[in-house]
């Protein structure tokens, strides 16, 4: 059944201030550009309140400075934030029910914790630890000696290899890799030999994978993603490798071996840390931002190879003046020319 709340519901959930009617009911959420009668809409700019105000929606959610006398408003210092938690209230429950599809592969000395729900063809081996409230979509694999925490979410396709531990309340999405083996080898006289990948993956509470996501095993430890993390799509953490707590990784961003992010740092998409790279608190890598060195002062950094933004805008404004400085020696090139030419004239009229 679709849920419905009264406006003032929702008003009292965000700390919003209600301005209008209270008893209008809210059956979903929406964008100016895509809403149906019953839809609240998000409005962060003032500029576009007219704009809200001419759609199909029911009411909006505005920041304090927006008036209306054409529809209900729920005002809040943070509108995003609060439509955050609206959407929260909208979100589709997991369609996996709680049980064990009769399709599931279950090993031996698996534990299964209260209101599981695991479904058609997953394959759990032996050893295995599943938290309560996890939910486990169709084709996920979690090898050996695994542990999955309380509250989290598996969506289909996902490998989690042999002794890999995930936290609670993380949320996997589609074909994400966790615990593949580390891409480690040695150059020999008769081609590469593999080095055994014996480590493992650790993921702490609250940390949210992207799909396609890979993140490899440690070679003989553990490589480790700290709680609260946000992780993009198509993001790939090499073995060895330490992410801190509260980071961000946008889309295809690539951490090469035993690199080391501290706590609360960002990676703009497609950035790349290259191998045994250690980069401090705090930090922010601009998007196809290349890092080579280790970065220990917090900050923003962009450009290839990564240095301070500030100094990279300086780098690039001289980069733009090159064709004028490249004409402007061109010029003084043919004025010493000339003068060359009219010197060597006058000393051979001597």
């Amino acid at each position: 059944m679709p849920a419905e709340f009264r406006l003032a519901e929702i008003a009292r959930l965000v700390d919003g201030q209600l301005v209008g009617d209270a008893d209008i009911t809210i059956t979903g959420v929406g964008t100016i550009e895509d809403s149906d009668e019953g839809d609240l809409v998000l409005i962060e700019d003032p500029d576009l309140l007219e704009r809200g105000e001419a759609c199909r929606a029911a009411a909006i959610l505005a920041p304090p400075s927006a008036r209306s006398t054409r529809k209900p408003l729920i005002v809040t210092e943070d509108p995003r934030l609060a439509f955050s938690r609206i959407l929260e209230l909208f979100a589709p429950e997991p369609s996996v029910p709680v049980g064990v599809h009769p399709t599931a592969i279950i090993g031996k000395g698996v534990h299964l914790g209260r209101d599981v729900a695991i479904g058609p063809y997953v394959v759990i081996e032996e050893g295995v630890r599943i938290g309560d409230r996890v939910v486990i979509y169709p084709f996920v694999f979690i090898g050996r000696e695994g542990d999955v925490g309380d509250g989290t979410i598996i969506y289909p396709h996902v490998f989690i290899g042999e002794r890999v531990s995930i936290g609670e309340r993380c949320i996997i999405h589609a074909g994400a890799a966790i615990g593949a083996d580390g891409f480690g080898f040695l150059q020999t006289p008769h081609g590469h030999k593999k080095i055994p990948q014996i480590g493992t993956v650790v993921v702490e509470d609250e940390v949210e994978i992207g799909a396609n996501t890979t993140i490899d095993r440690a070679t003989v430890s553990t490589t480790r993603i700290g709680a609260g993390t946000k992780i993009d799509d198509q993001v790939h953490i090499a073995h060895n490798c330490v992410i801190g707590r509260n980071c961000i990784l946008c889309g295809q961003v690539g951490i090469a071996g035993s690199s080391i992010i501290g706590d609360n740092c960002v990676l703009g998409g497609k950035a790349a840390v290259s191998d045994h790279v250690r980069i401090g608190d705090n930090v922010t890598i601009a998007g196809r931002a290349a890092v080579f060195g280790d970065i220990s002062q917090p900050g923003v950094y962009s450009g290839y190879p990564a240095r301070p933004h500030h100094q990279q805008l300086r780098l690039l404004a001289m980069t733009q003046r090159l064709p004028q400085l490249q004409k402007t020696v061109e010029e003084l090139r043919a004025e010493v020319e000339e003068l060359r030419g009219r010197l060597q004239q006058l000393q051979g009229n001597r």
